[in-house]
């Protein structure tokens, strides 16, 4: 493994939650929270745990195979590079084309508000997506130095806002008090059709895990980065949601298109209107940075090994970055966002639909990992998954049971069952395609474990 990269164990956190702390994620807690009331709260600490389990799972593979391909790398290792090919555009771009754009109209519909000035639609999340682009072509060191700010700012907001709201200092409270906060959780609980909703607040933790060939001493800070990250997360999301219920009824924060803004003004006043616009800019901003940044490494690991087309290998000449790569995956929220037109009510639908094609991914790298384990039973893992083979065998009954429930109500259940059966159909029909006819291989045929690795990192920048 490459050393001396330019990532620490604080730069390590802040991409690990960097998916986390954004506007999807406050949209999800008060969404959640107005669907199901106090069952959402449990439906969290079951979908943290499964977070946890498959954290554990990508952090022992990232490091028994260090690679930019990350999933990829791993799929293709223990079943075959059809899995692989699958795994990471159903998980990983499917969620960019249909998630990201949900983080964007939020961007938009929350400055529009704020900022009483006429644009072009849209002008403000599409300006957002090409910085973030320009900055991570040059450079992991651009990419860290910002990423830290943006995610220990939105940390800060969450923590802070949950607790002036359970405190009883908001500045526009629920009448009752801490005690109305209570009935307002109590009313009609709901957990099984928010559990998908609440898995969706910890998702992406193992976006850091493209990134382990850039960071200084991985064995030692990737795991713990992953996991401190969750908790982290975890604790100040359980805080900030539970906050949302002594401030807003919940009919309002299970309608309005958006809710944490509700929040905040109820929180900290009218002013609140305006600051909170570069809050959620700040949000967006951590998601797009951390995507853009995971993302196209995938996609140049997977170009190496023959999995996409040849033209996502090619590197920035003095950044050494993935460039075809980063525009590609730039271009698909922008697309998503265009055949959306902006519409809110897509919102929940399609945050639920890109989580369900994440579960899939998730439980075929929980497969991965116990195929690994007994192919390669004695290959050197700096980190270990504990409580194996219960711990994967857990997490992937869990998360079927969250598939088996996604839906809040039986009308979205088509809804979702379109997003996500359809871009799973399309990349399943192109992935056996590739495999078959380009890069002329058994559809389930394994890779060795140990081929000379080909990596993105700190040392071919310096050359």
């Amino acid at each position: 493994m490459a050393r001396g990269g330019k990532l620490g164990f604080w730069q390590l956190f802040a991409a690990a939650i960097g998916v986390i702390v954004a506007q999807i994620g406050m949209i999800s807690l008060t969404q959640g929270i107005g669907i199901g009331g106090w069952g959402f709260l449990v439906a969290m600490g079951f979908a943290f745990l499964i977070a946890v389990a498959n954290a554990m799972a990508y952090a022992e593979m990232a490091l028994l195979m260090p690679s930019a391909g990350s999933l990829s790398r791993y799929a293709e290792v223990a079943i075959g590079d059809f899995p692989a090919i699958l795994l990471v555009f159903a998980g990983y771009v499917t969620p960019a084309l249909v998630a990201l754009p949900v983080e964007l109209i939020l961007t938009d519909q929350v400055l529009d508000k704020a900022i009483p000035v006429h644009m072009p639609p849209f002008i403000w999340p599409v300006t957002l997506v090409i910085v973030f682009a320009a900055l991570n072509i040059l450079g992991t060191d651009i990419f860290a130095r910002i990423q830290t700010a943006l995610s220990f700012a939105v940390l800060t907001f969450l923590l802070i806002a949950g607790l002036v709201a359970v405190s009883g200092h908001a500045s526009a409270p629920l009448p009752g008090g801490f005690h109305g906060g209570l009935v307002n959780l109590e009313a009609s609980p709901a957990i099984l059709g928010v559990v998908a909703l609440a898995f969706w607040v910890f998702v992406g933790s193992e976006y850091v895990t493209p990134l382990v060939t850039e960071a200084r001493d991985p064995n030692r800070h990737l795991p713990k980065a992953m996991l401190g990250g969750l908790i982290a997360i975890f604790i100040a999301q359980l805080i900030f949601a539970l906050g949302s219920a002594f401030v807003v009824p919940r009919q309002i924060l299970m309608s309005s298109p958006t809710p944490h803004l509700d929040y905040a003004v109820a929180a900290f006043g009218p002013s609140a209107n305006v600051w909170f616009a570069g809050l959620a800019l700040i949000a967006s901003a951590s998601l797009i940075n951390t995507v853009l940044a995971a993302i196209p490494r995938m996609l140049w690991g997977m170009a190496q090994n023959g999995q996409v087309f040849p033209v996502f290998k090619y590197s920035h000449p003095k950044f050494k970055t993935p460039v075809v790569a980063i525009l590609f995956v730039a271009a698909l929220p922008v697309m998503g966002l265009l055949s959306t037109h902006g519409n809110t009510d897509a919102i929940l639908p399609l945050m639920i639909a890109a989580s369900v094609a994440w579960l899939f991914a998730y439980i075929l790298a929980q497969v991965s990992l116990i195929i690994l384990r007994h192919r390669y039973p004695t290959a050197p893992r700096p980190f270990r998954v504990p409580g194996y083979p219960v711990t994967p065998i857990l997490a992937i009954v869990g998360m079927l049971y969250v598939v088996a429930h996604c839906a809040p109500t039986p009308e979205m259940a088509r809804q979702i069952a379109t997003y996500t059966g359809g871009l799973l159909a399309v990349f399943a029909i192109v992935a056996w395609i590739w495999v078959k006819f380009v890069m002329r291989r058994g559809l389930f045929e394994p890779r060795p474990l140990n081929p000379p690795e080909v990596l993105i990192d700190s040392s071919a920048r310096n050359e």
